[in-house]
């Protein structure tokens, strides 16, 4: 009779601690299923998983083999530990990780400077991928961006105006609140994206030339100006790149507002970099018929054409002009009045990116030329020289020739 009621008081305890000790196990489940987002809270979790733990540890002693049950909560213990720590990571940032990542500029790895050069990088930016979505980042500070219908002297800045209609000229101002040189790390050339309608159209890298331009906290950009009264495109220090043909600028704003549809619009510009504005500006558009525009683009090409230039010149050397020349000829070219070396000197061209083996080297340059019909035209060539095994520079060779540019007779030599 002793021995049955120690038996079944030995049962009664048995039970009861299982029954504990599954009431901990319940309650480090729900621990996990709780929120998890302050040290506090992970505290407290991590305090109950340890007593769960402790009640558990002694039952191994039992008939009942609890072995087993502690090792598949030690295995869930740490899944779930791993499983909200990478839930919190994703609300709680760690550091300005993200931040050095949106830092990081595109790297090609494809070729290097020879010597270090003060080359345009005004296109770059056209291999980056497209954002398609407009920045929710905040704006470091507008400055005073805005568009008027009037052209605009930083000196002495037009009336703002917030709405147009179809057919006004438009003339626009973004301005930062500091230097350019300052807010894009000295880089001589700017990021400007357009928006229309929330949606991104294009981005494209205006290059600014001299140190006067990158030490201004502000860029003069036409819209849709008149011809007479354009800014853009007269200083050959601003290098506004192309898009399917188009400039960059008045010449394909004004392609984009002729393709609008009846209705209002919102037209945005911002100066974007390491996914910060620097400076933005936006203004709203309506009208019935944006056809208007067309006319305004023929014209505005017709006039950037009148002011086209050679470029800049970046190199003397008059053997390796020659050289040029004589290919260019030897290409079938027409009449050749001049030819301007570009770069400032030659680039480096690897198999591979970063420190691969060389295998040539580039150097970009201009040729006007007298065209059939007796007009004058430039074109953009890029001329290469094999790395032979001897580790000489081989013969030099035209690789790249680009499209015509109409060059009035009177500018060939300016």
């Amino acid at each position: 009779m002793k021995g049955a009621f120690c038996h079944h008081y030995k049962m009664e305890i048995y039970v009861k601690k299982s029954m504990a000790r599954l009431s901990c196990l319940k309650m480090a489940q729900n621990s996990f299923r709780a929120p998890f987002y302050s040290p506090n809270k992970r505290k407290k979790t991590g305090t109950i998983l340890l007593i769960a733990l402790l009640w558990l540890v002694p039952a191994t002693g039992y008939s009942f083999d609890f072995g087993s049950m502690v090792d598949d909560v030690g295995s869930a213990v740490k899944s779930g530990i791993k499983t909200v720590e990478k839930s919190a990571d994703k609300i709680l940032p760690k550091g300005d990780k993200g931040a050095a990542k949106n830092k990081q500029r595109e790297k090609t790895g494809q070729s290097e400077p020879q010597k270090i050069s003060n080359q345009s990088t005004a296109d770059n930016n056209s291999k980056s991928q497209y954002v398609k979505t407009k920045s929710a980042s905040p704006p470091v500070n507008s400055g005073g961006s805005f568009f008027s219908k009037d052209p605009i002297n930083p000196d002495n800045p037009s009336t703002p105006v917030a709405s147009f209609t179809a057919g006004d000229h438009i003339y626009g101002i973004l301005k930062a609140s500091k230097p350019w040189k300052e807010l894009n790390k000295n880089s001589n050339y700017i990021i400007v994206w357009l928006y229309i309608d929330g949606q991104q159209k294009v981005y494209k890298s205006v290059g600014l030339q001299r140190p006067d331009l990158i030490a201004q906290d502000y860029f003069v950009i036409d819209v849709a100006p008149d011809p007479s009264h354009m800014s853009n495109y007269s200083d050959r220090d601003i290098i506004f790149p192309e898009k399917n043909g188009y400039k960059f600028g008045p010449e394909l704003f004004t392609k984009y507002l002729s393709e609008l549809p009846p209705g209002e619009h919102k037209f945005r510009l911002e100066v974007k970099a390491y996914n910060r504005i620097f400076a933005d500006g936006e203004f709203s558009i309506s009208g019935d018929d944006y056809s208007s525009y067309s006319k305004l683009l023929a014209d505005i090409k017709d006039s950037s054409g009148q002011q086209q230039k050679m470029p800049k010149i970046g190199k003397i050397d008059m053997a390796l002009q020659n050289e040029m020349i004589a290919l260019l000829k030897n290409g079938g070219w027409p009449d050749i009045r001049r030819l301007v070396i570009v770069d400032k000197d030659w680039w480096i061209d690897r198999v591979a990116g970063g420190d691969s083996a060389v295998k040539s080297r580039h150097i970009a340059a201009a040729a006007a030329a007298k065209d059939n019909d007796g007009s004058y035209y430039f074109r953009h060539v890029t001329f290469h020289q094999p790395m032979l095994i001897t580790g000489n520079w081989g013969k030099l060779e035209l690789s790249n020739t680009g499209d015509k540019k109409t060059l009035p007779e009177a500018n060939i030599d300016k």
